[in-house]
């Protein structure tokens, strides 16, 4: 499945976060994101398996789901990883790409 720009983002804020978040987590995290955008974003995904619901907590004086990536959603976001490079993988080189990588983590 390919990803959009917040799909990305919010997968990106699930995959840095150290539990489960809430909707209202994932909003907080995000540049410029919605709860609407967050909450569409968030059916794609679960309809995808990229992520699950695996709590309930009170986020206020509401019941919230709490999410995270599943293993599925880790493996297509590789997938997509991967696609792209092939894309342009006659103008850079893999060591170019693990060599900014490292960097990244780097920072």
């Amino acid at each position: 499945m390919k990803l959009n720009n917040r799909e990305l983002e919010v997968m990106g804020i699930l995959g840095s976060a150290e539990g489960p978040l809430t909707s209202t987590e994932i909003v907080n995290a995000g540049k410029e994101l919605t709860m609407s955008t967050v909450q569409a974003v968030m059916r794609k995904l679960l309809a995808a398996g990229y992520v699950e619901a695996v709590g309930v907590t009170h986020s206020g004086n509401v019941l919230s789901r709490t999410f995270v990536i599943t293993d599925g959603g880790r493996a297509g976001l590789l997938e997509d990883l991967v696609n792209h490079y092939r894309k342009i993988s006659g103008a850079v080189s893999v060591q170019e790409v693990v060599a900014a990588l490292q960097q990244m983590d780097d920072k």
